[in-house]
């Protein structure tokens, strides 16, 4: 759902906004890719945020603006959320260090839309074009991304991180191979299995919102849901080897104090493994607690 309206704020500046609700935009994305339809129409950017806002001006360069008599920039500010937000329109002074001023700095400086001569019709054309290239990039944009997909990006990027600097301490000297060669299984371990647990998690999600809208019956959800576990189980595994491999690359293990840990390793994963695939069972109704207890007792022993 979409509005235009002219608003007019404490300031008495005159902007043109649009509310957009229901699109799940990546706001983030959206001022980049404004910021990339300026770039390639010859002006100059810059932007800042502070909390769910975004502020980007652009402006020609001065010598144009001169000879068009537009000394003013273009504001266009972004307030939010991904499923309601607002886009406002407007010109500005240019700051001189929108990074250092910050958002209020610029927008309490005062604004207007309305210029005269031949910047007023230059100003109402790229405004024009400009909303044109907002609302077909809210209505096909990318979508914002959901927190499982945050957090690991988040996660991926630190481990990323890790490694570069791992590699930089190599490369200097800091440490010697085999400490590098340890670590850098160590890390990469944990990326995989970061990897793994978001696409379980995305996973989950949809089968508890198959469950919800009815799609799947609660045994049924159980049961999917007690394989995707299991494949989590092999991720966690991994790490837990790929920790051995980085203590035997290290000499910190020998070959068979190597095959013994992960043998034990294995059988520790399988054995959850199974108990989980009865405690679903038994959650779903499909054993009695007395069946579950038996059947764990003889797993175990």
């Amino acid at each position: 759902m979409r509005n235009l309206l002219i608003h007019q704020d404490l300031q008495g500046r005159n902007m043109t906004k649009k509310n957009y609700r229901d699109n799940n935009r990546d706001l983030e994305v959206l001022l980049k890719d404004i910021e990339t339809w300026f770039s390639e129409q010859g002006y100059q950017t810059q932007t800042n945020k502070s909390d769910r806002t975004w502020l980007l001006q652009a402006a020609k360069t001065e010598a144009w603006r001169k000879v068009v008599g537009a000394s003013r920039a273009f504001n266009v500010l972004i307030q939010g959320q991904p499923n309601d937000f607002s886009v406002d329109l407007s010109t500005g002074e240019w700051a001189s260090n929108l990074a250092a001023g910050g958002v209020a700095a610029v927008l309490t400086g005062g604004a207007t839309l309305l210029i005269s001569g031949v910047a007023a019709g230059w100003s109402k054309k790229i405004e024009s074009d400009l909303w044109s290239f907002i609302d077909h990039k809210v209505m096909f944009g990318e979508k914002a991304k959901s927190s499982v997909e945050v957090a690991f990006n988040e996660s991926q990027s630190a481990l990323e991180v890790k490694l570069k600097h791992l590699r930089d301490a190599y490369d200097q000297g800091f440490i010697d191979e085999i400490a590098y060669n340890t670590k850098r299984l160590e890390i990469e371990g944990l990326m995989r299995a970061s990897n793994q647990s978001a696409d379980t998690e995305e996973k989950l999600m949809k089968l508890k919102n198959l469950l919800d809208a009815g799609i799947l019956t609660q045994g049924e959800f159980e049961m999917k849901k007690a394989e995707l576990i299991r494949e989590s189980s092999h991720s966690e595994v991994e790490v837990q080897i790929s920790k051995l491999n980085a203590a035997l690359a290290s000499g910190i293990l020998t070959q068979e104090e190597y095959e013994s840990k992960k043998l034990a390793i294995k059988q520790k994963s399988e054995l959850s493994s199974k108990i989980k695939q009865l405690e679903n069972a038994r959650d779903a109704g499909i054993i009695t607690n007395e069946e579950f207890e038996n059947k764990k007792l003889a797993l175990i022993t």
